[in-house]
């Protein structure tokens, strides 16, 4: 009994288990206090007892894998003085009068909202409380503030739509810890200017790098917000540029084949001839073994080992696929390797800024001169960004769990933090309050959130217990 009363953890000592009874996965204890002599706080009169009120209580921890129902024995007491006739219930440490749940129930609830995988709806079930009580207790304990500028720093935005004006959401992160700094309603300057400006300018002088992808107002923040910083530009979001180009290359290509299939069915009276045949073949072909193309040389596995193909009914192997595709358009030979021209470079030069000048300037000369309209336009693009790049391969120490290692200046972190963002939307249904959500992000994500307690509280009618 005396271990059953510890894991509780009751606040009274007075209070003693008189009763324990099991009904199916539930474990019903009695809880009551020992009779005392009470006497009146107004009058000092001695007290009479009214009787015994009952309260059933949940208690949200479980013992020995059953659920546990607490019964209190309440007694209440009435002032023997005909003048004073006062009355008073006793009361209980370890729950609020007004609630059918412990005091335990909020601080469970609220470590609960560090699972974003988790609903409202679905920590309100498993504490068998109302959805409305469990929002109502995260936004009473949990208030999320700014964290300090680093000297490093990641900017991303992510699309939201919570309103004609939450569009897209902006993301501010150390670069260090991972822990997000904030997480605005908008990239718009109408509020990002007055949230920057309110930071004071000694905080802001302190950040060196503002990484961000090649969004030009993101750029601009360097010389306007941040006198002391240099843009970096996310080497990532340089190939991503050129990867989707050529993968809408690729989708134009399959569209070409769908159409001309199209043409020749309409042509022959609706026959099936070869030349549809093989023009299925190719758009089937294209479609699923496109990756060969888009992805990065380094990262495929090269099998030499025949297997049979189910689409084309013959043994392949990794080359024999590679070799059709550049059998169906002998261009995607070129695009793939003056691709992956850029992406040696910005593997090689990692830690080594100067030499990444040096070669990114070689680089721009070759595409220059090879004629292909697409790695032309990425010439421009480089062109445009060129000191931006060339202090993404910036090196600096990280401190890790138990280690410090060196770290490329990239925006990869804070794309794991856009996911988290877009999971809680989706988990959530779509959400309406700015506030709340951008609250439950921070705190899930943060390492250390700090709760902050209230006292000033007063429950609402939907959960409070009739008082006599």
């Amino acid at each position: 009994m005396n271990s059953i009363t510890e894991l509780l953890n009751l606040e009274d000592a007075d209070i003693f288990i008189s009763d324990i009874t099991i009904s199916g996965t539930k474990k019903i204890l009695t809880l009551e206090t020992h009779p005392i002599i009470h006497f009146c706080p107004i009058c000092g009169f001695k007290m009479h007892s009214r009787g015994i009120k009952t309260r059933t209580i949940n208690h949200p921890i479980l013992q020995d894998t059953y659920e546990l129902i607490l019964k209190l024995k309440q007694r209440r007491w009435r002032c023997t003085n005909q003048q004073c006739n006062y009355t008073t219930n006793e009361t209980f440490n370890f729950v609020n009068k007004r609630r059918r749940v412990t005091n335990a129930t909020d601080m469970l609830i609220i470590n609960a909202f560090r699972d974003l995988s988790i609903s409202a709806s679905s920590i309100a079930q498993k504490f068998n409380v109302s959805d409305t009580y469990v929002l109502d207790t995260f936004d009473r304990f949990v208030k999320m503030d700014r964290l300090p500028l680093t000297d490093i720093i990641s900017v991303d935005e992510v699309f939201l739509e919570l309103d004609d004006y939450c569009k897209y959401a902006l993301v501010i992160q150390d670069f260090y810890t991972g822990n997000p700094i904030d997480l605005l309603s908008s990239r718009r300057t109408n509020s990002i200017e007055p949230y920057f400006m309110n930071i004071p300018l000694e905080e802001r002088a302190r950040v060196k790098y503002l990484i961000s992808d090649m969004y030009n107002p993101y750029i601009q923040w360097v010389g306007r917000y941040f006198p002391n910083a240099v843009s970096v530009v996310d080497s990532f979001h340089v190939i991503q540029w050129i990867t989707h180009k050529i993968d809408m290359y690729i989708r134009n290509l399959i569209k070409s084949f769908k159409k001309r299939d199209r043409e020749n069915f309409i042509a022959n009276g609706g026959i099936i001839t070869e030349h549809t045949f093989l023009h299925l073949a190719r758009y089937i072909f294209c479609k699923k073994y496109r990756w060969l193309i888009l992805a990065n040389r380094s990262s495929i596995f090269y099998h030499t080992d025949l297997r049979m193909d189910t689409h084309l009914h013959c043994m392949m192997n990794t080359y024999d696929y590679e070799d059709s595709l550049f059998m169906i358009d002998p261009n995607l030979r070129e695009l793939r390797d003056l691709k992956e021209l850029y992406i040696s470079f910005n593997n090689r030069n990692a830690g080594k800024p100067m030499d990444a000048r040096i070669e990114l300037d070689e680089l721009i000369g070759k595409y220059l001169h090879c004629g292909n309209s697409m790695f032309i336009d990425f010439t421009n693009l480089l062109i445009r960004n060129h000191d931006y790049i060339i202090n993404s391969f910036v090196m600096v120490e990280k401190h890790g769990p138990g280690k410090i290692y060196s770290s490329r200046l990239s925006n990869g972190p804070i794309e794991s933090l856009n996911r988290k963002v877009k999971d809680l939307k989706r988990q959530g249904r779509g959400y309406r309050n700015f506030e709340h959500f951008r609250t439950r992000f921070l705190y899930a994500t943060r390492d250390n959130p700090v709760i902050n307690g209230v006292t000033d509280y007063n429950p609402v009618t939907y959960y409070d217990m009739d008082e006599e």
